[in-house]
């Protein structure tokens, strides 16, 4: 990312180690500039960070929706026998 494409304000991702967050401010050291992002108040140099969209809003659910998305899930655990569930396959492992 180009020091011209970061902004204070600007929501961008760390890709080394996924970080993400919002860049609070713009420092210059030793030549190279760096952005702080709220989400851990460390320097990332701003080559190394790519924009992201706007933050996903948390949609706020009733209880009634909750319940139901529970159930809706314990629908897909099936037991099959006393010591065995049935996931349908979402569970299998790698190897």
């Amino acid at each position: 990312m180009d020091y011209g494409e970061v902004a204070v304000g600007m929501r961008a991702r760390y890709g080394r180690t996924g970080t993400v967050g919002t860049v609070t401010a713009l420092q210059a050291i030793d030549g190279e500039t760096y952005a702080v992002l709220d989400s851990t108040g460390l320097l990332y140099r701003v080559d190394q960070l790519a924009p992201t969209g706007a933050a996903r809003e948390r949609k706020e659910r009733t209880n009634e929706e909750v319940e139901e998305q529970l159930r809706h899930e314990r629908e897909g655990v099936v037991r099959t026998d006393a010591g065995q569930f049935d996931l349908d396959n979402s569970c299998e492992g790698g190897g």
